[in-house]
């Protein structure tokens, strides 16, 4: 496999990037060194030093050193990060002519682009700078869009002085300060029915790029390019939203659906759409050899009505499986080969629970595609890390919920801690799954199908009660962005980010954290266990034991056979 490094600028620094095509094991290995993923620039990275250059040679002998592209200036294409191992990490060689970039604009480091404009904002796009995004973001009316991986400034001349003082580029963004909402009076878009799957219905737009962009905020569009158009479910709901969308721009809809077209059932719900989306990325990953196995194995996961992790992970892995052996019909691959597979990965640093899942993988496929449910098929399973989780005590829990002013984000916190969610059940929390009156919270379809009743405690009833109040019709408790969709969890991760920043704290936590805190307290306050793995849904009491090993009070009863000593020898001498 062949390994490429590039000297690049990612966090205010220079860095070794490593480019390479999507290997499990090499990953694991560059896991092992401290390496890092950047998605600004696709590439795993670590420390710009001599002596992380000297590390990669050794675990990768075929390193390959990029040159430069010509006629190309940007992060990527500086010089290569060695003409000789001696110029890394010296500062003589570092001002080596040969060793530097010709100088550019900060433009052009950052790739900066203009696009079209979407309502009161202007839109652009960089590379990701740590400063310089700090700068931006700190201007009053700029904003970043996750969705759309942009920048938004309000189109008003304060802003756009700022912003151009920041990115060093005078005259960037034009003169067409806020008005009004754009309008395209005259334009329309067309809606015909999708002949090969009547769920869905074809929207034809015209090639105008903020009628694009309002179309894409559908979480349910797909775009044909067969067909060239978007494929949105045929639901009377998803009609009426896209309705609502144009009706602001001003843009007609031409309906060419027969009669009775639209039908309720069509509008796929939340796990359709997961599945569909990993199902997509799967495939993406996979040459066209290797669809047949693929092909085979997802449908029999979805058979078994796994949920959309397992079928990612399981598919990821055996991807890998057989990627390693150039996608090889699996029924003719040796027991001796796949043994010898498995064993490599663990040689190579693979993890306890990565190699747990290829193992899972391999076995599922064996046993379940190929149906050699009696054939001896013993593979080693790695023997598990025991690592402790994290917890915070009630003090520091305190903090973090004083910090946060939204009242939306301090709920959602507080509910995850005060039942002991998960962060996907926290995001999937519908009304109805709420019971006033029983103090409690029903969790339906949770991690492994399973249901279970959950505590909804006495001090948020109050809040929640007067929060369902603003928010009356809604179907989950905590909606995203678009209306009738959940939020999403890496929001309430940003939020438990920015939480955990404004508190001061210098522990690393996340929301989970906050789950684990939750059985942490209830086993110090005498909660019996077996309760504490109810409120959890563990499956097994084994899973929840570990909680025992973190209770500060337990641990502080039991005394060091050297203090009780110490402590008989005072008590003789002062007899």
């Amino acid at each position: 496999m062949e390994l490429v490094v590039r000297k690049i600028f990612h966090r205010g620094a220079y860095r070794i990037g490593l480019f390479f095509e999507r290997d499990y094991s090499v990953q694991q290995q560059l896991k092992g060194i401290g390496a890092v993923y950047s998605k600004t620039h696709r590439c795993w990275y670590i420390s710009y030093s001599k002596e992380h250059y000297g590390v990669l040679k050794k675990l990768f002998p075929n390193l390959i050193v990029a040159q430069p592209v010509a006629g190309e200036v940007s992060s990527r294409d500086l010089p290569p990060i060695a003409k000789s191992e001696r110029q890394l990490g010296s500062s003589e060689n570092m001002n080596n002519p040969d060793h530097i970039a010709n100088p550019v604009s900060l433009a052009q480091k950052l790739r900066l682009e203009l696009l079209t404009n979407i309502g009161k904002y202007w839109v652009f796009k960089l590379n990701y700078h740590h400063l310089i995004s700090k700068q931006l973001l700190l201007v009053k009316g700029v904003y970043w869009n996750a969705n759309y991986k942009c920048y938004m400034a309000l189109r008003h001349p304060d802003v756009k002085n700022k912003v151009e003082q920041i990115l060093e580029t005078p005259h960037f963004f034009g003169e067409d300060y806020l008005s009004k909402e754009r309008s395209f009076k005259g334009e329309k878009i067309t809606i015909r029915p999708h002949l090969e799957d009547t769920a869905w219905m074809e929207v034809y737009v015209p090639k105008l790029v903020a009628i694009h962009e309002k179309i894409k905020r559908f979480s349910m569009a797909r775009y044909s390019k067969t067909k060239d158009c978007y494929l949105i479910p045929a639901a009377p709901v998803a009609y009426d939203s896209l309705g609502l969308q144009m009706e602001v721009l001003e843009v007609a809809i031409t309906n060419e659906l027969p009669s009775n077209y639209l039908q309720k059932k069509h509008l796929p719900n939340r796990k359709q759409i997961e599945l569909r989306n990993a199902k997509t990325r799967i495939f993406d990953q996979v040459p066209e050899i290797g669809k047949p196995y693929v092909s085979k194995m997802m449908d029999t996961i979805l058979a078994f009505n796994y949920s959309h992790n397992t079928l990612q992970s399981y598919s990821s892995a055996f991807i890998q499986f057989l990627k390693h052996f150039d996608y090889q019909d699996p029924a003719t691959i040796d027991y001796d080969a796949i043994i010898g597979y498995l064993a490599s990965l663990m040689e190579r640093g693979l993890s306890a629970s990565s190699g747990h899942t290829m193992v899972n993988s391999v076995q599922f496929y064996y046993h379940n595609v190929l149906d050699k449910k009696f054939y001896t098929f013993k593979l080693p399973r790695p023997k598990k890390e025991k690592k402790l989780p994290s917890v915070l005590t009630m003090e520091e829990c305190l903090r973090i919920f004083q910090v946060v002013e939204n009242p939306k984000h301090k709920l959602l916190l507080l509910i995850g801690y005060g039942a002991g969610l998960r962060v996907s059940e926290i995001v999937t929390l519908k009304w109805v799954d709420i019971l006033f009156a029983e103090h409690k919270i029903h969790l339906k379809n949770a991690k492994g199908m399973k249901d279970r009743m959950v505590m909804l405690p006495y001090s948020i009833v109050h809040t929640l009660e007067l929060y369902k109040e603003l928010y009356k019709g809604k179907q989950y408790v905590f909606e995203g962005q678009f209306a009738g969709e959940p939020y999403s969890t890496t929001s309430v991760q940003a939020v438990m980010r920015q939480a955990l920043q404004k508190s001061g704290l210098d522990k690393k936590a996340t929301v989970h954290t906050l789950r684990h805190s939750f059985a942490t307290h209830l086993l110090e306050n005498g909660t019996d266990i077996r309760y504490i793995q109810q409120f959890l849904g563990h499956s097994s009491i084994k899973t929840t034991t570990i909680y025992t090993h973190l209770t500060k009070s337990a641990v502080d009863k039991i005394k060091s056979p050297l203090d009780i000593m110490v402590d008989e020898n005072n008590r003789k001498k002062l007899e």
